[in-house]
């Protein structure tokens, strides 16, 4: 605090999702841990018209930085033109990449990798001698640095079975949403023959909670889920199927906002930042306490 007060702009894409309020919460919370820093707080709920309105709203509020949660890529270079035009820092959170901004957030690729590896392993273990299908739940709206999540976890799984074939890796387009996730996975399953091994994983818990749904709902026995991020949604799953929840990737959600808050008082401060800082995380089961399942 080398000013009495700041007050920090932060749009994010949803108040209900459980990943984002974790998000929210660790910036909030240390926010009110340094005593200096007022945020701002304004929800897009996925759309990018509303996340430019809502940024043009914070700089009439006279904020001095922005924490941007906004996660469809296509409205992030007109979020970067308001911030250089009102000379006012930025800091994306994982997410979709803000041109001349850091970021804040998962370690993608890397951790989409042991995701994927992770999961490939407990297959090979449990359905030894079967060749899986392996379900990538994707969401392409969020562009490149979210896409890193689809090919970090094919490259993971192939870390363990190297030969697996082409038309056993199926990219389940969805939205970010349970919904969306839900119904395209039950039309990829379609194709895939009865009995098989499947694995499923995707770019955020609820978007594996919606594909797990659609395999029990196309009665497929043999799938095995590792959730992507650790929010309370995907943890409970973990506690409540474990027979095919393997676990979850935890990506220390309350980790994010406190960082991107460090971030963001930083540039304010005329002090040098990193571009990239990443979470790498940890597999959690339910027989860790992470999970917290009795």
């Amino acid at each position: 605090c080398k000013k009495k007060s700041y007050t920090i702009g932060y749009d994010v894409f949803s108040g209900s999702q459980p990943f984002a309020n974790l998000v929210t919460q660790g910036l909030v919370q240390a926010a009110q841990s340094i005593g200096c820093v007022k945020v701002l707080k304004t929800i897009d709920n996925l759309n990018g018209p509303v996340a430019v309105g809502n940024l043009k709203t914070l700089v009439n509020e006279k904020i001095q930085g922005f924490v941007d949660f906004q996660v469809l890529a296509a409205y992030q270079s007109p979020i970067a033109s308001e911030l250089k035009t009102a000379k006012i820092p930025g800091v994306a959170i994982v997410g979709a990449n803000l041109p001349g901004s850091p970021n804040v957030g998962a370690s993608n690729y890397t951790a989409s990798v042991d995701d994927g590896q992770y999961l490939a392993a407990q297959a090979k273990s449990r359905f030894s001698g079967k060749v899986p299908y392996l379900l990538v739940g994707a969401e392409p709206s969020c562009g490149p640095i979210c896409l890193q999540r689809y090919t970090g976890a094919v490259a993971g799984v192939k870390k363990v079975f190297p030969t697996l074939a082409s038309n056993h890796v199926v990219e389940v387009q969805t939205d970010g949403t349970e919904t969306t996730a839900y119904n395209n996975t039950l039309s990829a399953l379609s194709t895939v023959p009865a009995g098989s091994v499947v694995m499923l994983t995707g770019v955020n818990d609820e978007v594996t909670g919606g594909m797990f749904k659609a395999a029990q709902a196309r009665h497929v026995a043999n799938s095995l889920v590792n959730s992507f991020g650790g929010d309370p949604y995907g943890l409970s799953q973990v506690c409540a199927q474990p027979t095919h929840y393997v676990g979850a990737w935890y990506l220390e959600p309350k980790v994010w906002g406190a960082s991107s808050l460090s971030i963001i008082m930083d540039q304010i401060n005329g002090l040098k930042v990193p571009s990239q800082v990443g979470v790498v995380g940890e597999e959690v089961t339910h027989t860790n306490s992470i999970a917290g399942c009795s």
